[in-house]
């Protein structure tokens, strides 16, 4: 604009409407964290727009020679309806987040709350305040020229008209390219977040090595050790140390067999938490104890679930551990897993007693006697009494000599008394109607809808994709031959994902739904908001193509800004359609009012978009402790933003006249 007054009515609302929305977000209860921050940064791009269109169009008809009272009126009054459409479109594409479930819901309701205020505000700020703060500031006010601007505008009008000569070319180029960023970024697979955000705060283990044991006195030996190597790295300003792991035995005393230290960074040292953890790694492999490192992002990990697990189900035991190892040989041989664990590590010994029915029925005896014998040889007698202390109620146990000396060999010559039919008794061995075998059995055994299954579990590289290897390991699972009544399910990160993905593309769709209403009720048409709707996957390829080129995954927290980019971008159509409409109503021919619908508002659609691609753009690049979370939303945003508006200047226009005849709107008003 050249013009610092109009940019300062600007610079008021944007206060105003942050106010208004952080007073609505303390009546409803939403805190100040990463997620509604985030809809505020996203909510400050937006909420200029509206005041951005009502100024400009005031400040456009002030220099065509209106009073500045009648410019304030007529400049608002000529776009309300186009800005409260542009509003509530991209307000109601939060609200299917209602018809959402589980941890989806969860995490994002703050930043669509946050949005919709922010929006709500913004659109009563550019209604009221912006026309009666121009009617005041813009009084005195002297003809600038815009000699780039007014070039650039030239130039755009002589673009759109040879676009419109060859719309075929247009359409086939912009559908083209839409494949290709579908193609392109979903090749790198899905993602749910990223867990490897940096922090300033690592922690660490130190716990002997396996089946080693170190008293109290060499673990603090070994912990201080580990702090004065620790010191030698630079970028770690606080360490700290506690004894953690402790188990309490039976009698209340207490056992400690490992050391918890966190490690502070220094916030100005360039030093990243990967770097301070390898260099402690390789300070400390020549020690005589185990020493494990992570980061507080680790919490992330254990919240949302990572890796792979895939769940093999079924009834018989044996069966399920064989099922399981084949598995665990199929997740190995695939490449980019990781600590691959069949789930059979936590077995105990077991020792079977196999009864011979027939051979037993010779000596009177039944499965049920022979596992009453062996009960009451290994069991021991009730409580006699309890013992009461103020902690806690202790069971008293009395057994005898014969009952403490059981073991399996005295199991396996177990003897019963046997009187045949002339009365005689004799004593038989167990071992004559039995078999016995020993062995390992799982020490838990998990249900799910009263079905057991063995959990196998991996790692992923940081090389490969969490959802490709799925994909690739469930060909190969569904290879194996399973015996009726057995199943193979995938579980864990993939799971997650897959929910959250179909939950959020369930929401995507009834926000299109609800934009298309929405635009139906204001232009009191069927096609306009059709030919609108285009805009929208112009915005995704520019998404898309911007996740690709940045080298991120299809994500979650990225389909937010997919879902935000379908109420954004349709904006700038909004004000485009609209403005052609009121050209032809006045009279003008539908090629004519194109070009000069598109030229007239070439200047607040760039504004306006440049404003949220600004607002978004320091978390896009990751400025900021904590930013990497919601960085995919603002590369999606950003990227959908520039590419969009752009196209859409081209592409709208082209739409239209492709869509609609030549007659004139004149008539249909009279």
């Amino acid at each position: 604009l050249k013009d610092m007054k109009p940019t300062l009515v600007i610079a008021c609302s944007i206060p105003l409407s942050v106010v208004f929305a952080v007073v609505l977000m303390y009546f409803t209860n939403i805190t100040l964290n990463i997620i509604s921050l985030s809809g505020l940064a996203l909510g400050i791009g937006m909420l200029v727009d509206n005041s951005i269109v009502v100024i400009e169009n005031i400040y456009r008809l002030r220099g065509e020679g209106y009073s500045i009272r009648k410019a304030a009126v007529e400049g608002a009054s000529q776009v309300t309806g186009a800005i409260i459409a542009s509003t509530l479109t991209t307000i109601c594409v939060f609200a299917p987040i209602i018809f959402t479930e589980g941890i989806t819901r969860q995490l994002f309701v703050d930043i669509a709350l946050t949005i919709a205020f922010t929006l709500a505000a913004s659109l009563l700020v550019a209604l009221t305040f912006v026309p009666m703060m121009a009617a005041g500031l813009l009084k005195n006010t002297k003809e600038i020229r815009h000699n780039f601007f007014d070039k650039v505008k030239e130039v755009y009008g002589k673009i759109l008209a040879v676009c419109l000569r060859f719309k075929p070319i247009v359409f086939i180029a912009v559908i083209v390219l839409l494949g290709t960023s579908v193609v392109a970024a979903f090749s790198r697979g899905y993602s749910f977040m990223d867990m490897n955000m940096e922090t300033n705060q690592i922690s660490a283990t130190i716990s002997a090595k396996e089946d080693e044991t170190l008293t109290f006195d060499e673990l603090t030996e070994m912990a201080d050790e580990v702090v004065e190597k620790a010191l030698t790295i630079d970028g770690i300003e606080t360490i700290g140390a506690m004894a953690g792991g402790s188990a309490l035995s039976m009698m209340g005393g207490s056992s400690t067999d490992s050391i918890s230290m966190y490690m502070i960074l220094d916030e100005e040292s360039e030093v990243s938490s990967a770097d301070v953890i390898e260099q402690l790694d390789e300070l400390t492999k020549d020690m005589d104890c185990e020493v494990t490192t992570d980061t507080s992002a680790s919490d992330m990990t254990s919240l949302m679930g990572s890796g792979l697990t895939i769940n093999v189900k079924g009834n018989n035991l044996d069966k399920l551990q064989e099922l399981a190892g084949e598995v665990a040989k199929v997740v190995e041989n695939t490449e980019g897993t990781v600590d691959v664990d069949d789930g059979l590590a936590n077995t105990t010994p077991s020792f079977t007693i196999s009864v011979d029915k027939e051979k037993a029925a010779k000596y009177g005896m039944t499965v049920a006697q022979v596992f009453q014998l062996v009960y009451g040889e290994m069991t021991s007698s009730t409580s006699a009494t309890t013992i009461s202390t103020d902690v806690n109620e202790y069971q008293v146990y009395v057994q005898s000599e014969e009952q403490s000396d059981v073991t399996l060999a005295g199991i396996k010559n177990l003897t019963f008394t046997y009187t045949d039919r002339e009365g005689n008794e004799t004593e038989t061995a167990l071992s004559d109607i039995a078999q016995f075998e020993e062995g390992y059995t799982l020490g838990t055994i998990n249900r799910d809808a009263q079905t057991r299954y063995i959990s196998v579990t991996a790692g992923v590289d940081d090389d490969h994709n969490v959802s490709l290897l799925s994909n690739e390991i469930q060909k190969e699972l569904d290879k194996i031959d399973l015996p009726e009544g057995y199943s193979i399910e995938m579980a864990g990160e993939d799971e997650m994902i897959a929910d959250a993905m179909n939950q959020l593309y369930l929401m995507l769709l009834l926000a299109v739904i609800f934009i298309y209403l929405v635009m139906v009720a204001q232009f009191q048409s069927l096609l306009s908001p059709f030919i609108i709707m285009f805009t929208i996957p112009l915005a995704f390829t520019g998404g898309l193509f911007a996740l690709y080129f940045t080298g991120n995954e299809v994500s979650v927290v990225a389909m937010i800004g997919f879902v935000m980019l379908a109420g954004i971008i349709v904006n700038n159509g909004i004000v485009m359609v609209d403005f052609i409409n009121q050209l032809r109503r006045g009279g003008m021919e539908k090629k004519d009012a194109i070009i000069e619908s598109g030229k007239t508002r070439l200047r607040p659609i760039l504004m306006t978009a440049l404003t949220t691609i600004l607002s978004m753009s320091t978390m896009a690049v990751g400025l900021g402790e904590g930013s990497e979370m919601m960085q995919p939303m603002a590369i999606v945003t950003v990227g959908g933003l520039l590419y969009g508006t752009l196209l859409t200047l081209i592409v709208v226009p082209c739409i239209y006249d492709a869509f609609n005849r030549n007659k004139s709107m004149v008539e249909e008003d009279l």
